[in-house]
């Protein structure tokens, strides 16, 4: 899948040896709308197939578009070559692998339920994350750089 058009919408300036340069680099405004959109289009579907009318779809784009930029506050973007762990291929997995779990989990208490919904929506954050710098040059590291 070509992904050009996402980085051209994401390229962003930088001072580099005190002369502006572009580079391809998705930036926290990127990341914030793209989860929104992303995880309150699918609650919203999901609403519309079973015919319920409720606060989730904007509360979890709200979520989601704070927590997508969870990675970035773990390791500042503060130039091109800041992924490390938590911008990897083995941090994805670690948040895929608990989202799973999290998913399997049937509470039965509301503020269980709420909780249940907090955790899907801001692995879902975090993952839109991590899938929208892959899609950059420097793309992800499995577990990090030495």
């Amino acid at each position: 899948m070509d992904s050009s058009w996402m980085l051209n919408l994401t390229t962003s300036r930088s001072r580099v040896c005190g002369k502006k340069s572009e580079r391809a680099m998705s930036n926290a405004l990127a990341h914030r709308t793209g989860a929104a959109v992303l995880v309150g289009g699918y609650l919203l579907a999901r609403e519309d197939r079973e015919g319920k009318s409720t606060h989730a779809p904007l509360t979890g784009s709200i979520l989601a578009a704070i927590c997508t930029n969870i990675p970035d506050v773990l390791e500042p973007a503060s130039h091109p070559h800041h992924r490390q762990f938590f911008h990897s291929l083995a941090f994805a997995g670690l948040v895929g692998y608990g989202m799973y779990k999290t998913y399997e989990w049937n509470p039965e208490a509301d503020f269980d339920k709420f909780i249940r919904f907090c955790l899907l929506t801001a692995g879902a954050g975090i993952l839109i994350h991590l899938a929208m710098d892959s899609g950059t040059p420097r793309s992800l590291p499995l577990f990090g750089k030495s």
